[in-house]
């Protein structure tokens, strides 16, 4: 199905720019090319690195009937499932509580739906590209970018890193673009004084909650509306808002996409069903969150007049300026160091609220933090070292929840 829909695009835009990066343009037939040249897979496809590279390993999975798992470009490739299932095209690594690599599994059917929901809400076309500033690995950045892309034509503009100046020379080929992004991008941005009459087409923020403060500064002194954008891993897009001018209620999630509903379960958190939920997980615990096709999500709220509307986010995992992981893929980076023999990570809120969380650990005494933090720093990318480092000097820490964690060394 993704191969024949591939097929079709390429049909179409064969000779028209599809990825412009340093400064060349690669058509829609270079990827081809590309793909004619790769060997038959025997196995799952790791998709990494530039958005050319992923958007051929994507495609060399498709061809090959093997499912894909794009990865950030200096993450370690995780182990993984030997048998995901026939039908499996792709995996998305999520957030874990443990030391064990975890994915969502995803039929072919369901990975486009994905995309060929979000496509004609948001009003994308082939005649403006998308802006390529967040990580095209992350669920967000493959469903907005890579999937528009590969299944409709949709050209990307690469961007070398989000900085202000990256922005403004990416944008500047262009009469018009659009614009994916995270609060803490938009802020950055807003702040150095880029977006007035810049020629964003659309402005999508989405990765962490986006604040009215923001929101309303942008509106006021750059005459651009931040569209919110709501979704999870398990399920691709859930709402948007769509309006011209900013939300009216500053929690305010959107309303649901197209085909997706949205419902409450009794302890008053989303429950969402649509045709891009994901089959399972690999591997399956009975308490996960996918149940008779529905996704759970860990997120408190309410409906009101059509909106999603948030009340509390929740769940283990840290959300650290809209990219999320789970603690335990940096408890095992730390016990690998042999520096420490267990340690615990957890959130702590951050004084930035376009940041959300900030990583904290608890470890044991006598630990030489100097020494683990650089060598923490030649395996986990920047953003997923600690910023907090806690000495256990009560044994009866360990035995506390994160949660609880996160309580007591809040504001320390």
């Amino acid at each position: 199905m993704l191969l024949n829909r591939w097929i079709e695009t390429l049909a179409t835009h064969r000779d028209r720019p599809a990825i412009h990066e340093m400064g060349e343009a690669r058509t829609f037939a270079d990827i081809a090319a590309a793909l004619d040249a790769r060997p038959e897979a025997t196995g799952p496809v790791i998709a990494q690195g530039s958005a050319f590279e992923i958007a051929v390993a994507s495609l060399h999975g498709w061809r090959d009937g093997q499912p894909v798992l794009p990865i950030e470009q200096r993450d370690h490739i995780p182990q993984l499932p030997a048998h995901p299932g026939p039908q499996i095209a792709h995996l998305k690594r999520v957030p874990s509580n443990n030391q064990h690599p975890r994915f969502a599994l995803f039929t072919a059917a369901q990975i486009a739906a994905d995309a060929d929901r979000l496509v004609p809400a948001m009003g994308l076309t082939p005649d403006i590209p998308n802006l390529a500033a967040i990580s095209l690995a992350h669920s967000y950045g493959y469903s907005n970018v890579i999937l528009p892309l590969l299944l409709h034509g949709i050209p990307i503009q690469c961007v070398d890193v989000p900085f202000p100046a990256s922005i403004v020379a990416a944008m500047k080929p262009h009469t018009r673009v659009n614009l994916p992004a995270v609060p803490s991008m938009w802020r950055a941005w807003h702040r150095a004084g880029i977006l007035k009459d810049a020629p964003i087409h659309l402005a999508l923020t989405a990765g962490a909650p986006l604040t009215s403060q923001l929101e309303l500064s942008v509106w006021e002194n750059d005459g651009l509306k931040l569209h919110n954008f709501y979704g999870a891993s398990e399920c691709g897009g859930i709402s948007w808002d769509p309006t011209d001018e900013p939300r009216e209620l500053a929690d305010s999630l959107g309303v649901p996409l197209p085909g997706v509903d949205a419902q409450l379960d009794q302890a008053g958190h989303f429950v969402i069903g649509s045709s891009s939920v994901a089959q399972g997980y690999l591997p399956a615990h009975e308490t996960d969150p996918i149940i008779d096709g529905r996704f759970h999500t860990a997120d408190g709220g309410h409906l009101q007049s059509g909106q999603l509307i948030l009340d509390a986010r929740g769940g283990e995992q840290i959300n650290v300026a809209g990219r999320k992981l789970g603690p335990g893929r940096i408890e095992l980076a730390i016990q690998k160091t042999g520096l420490a023999d267990r340690a615990r990570i957890f959130g702590v809120p951050s004084s930035d609220p376009e940041r959300v969380d900030e990583i904290a650990v608890l470890l044991p005494a006598r630990t030489d933090i100097d020494t683990l933090r650089a060598m923490l720093g030649k395996s986990l990318a920047g953003w997923q070292l600690p910023r907090h480092w806690f000495i256990a000097d009560d044994s009866s820490l360990w035995s506390k929840s994160r949660a609880d964690l996160r309580d007591q060394f809040t504001d320390s």
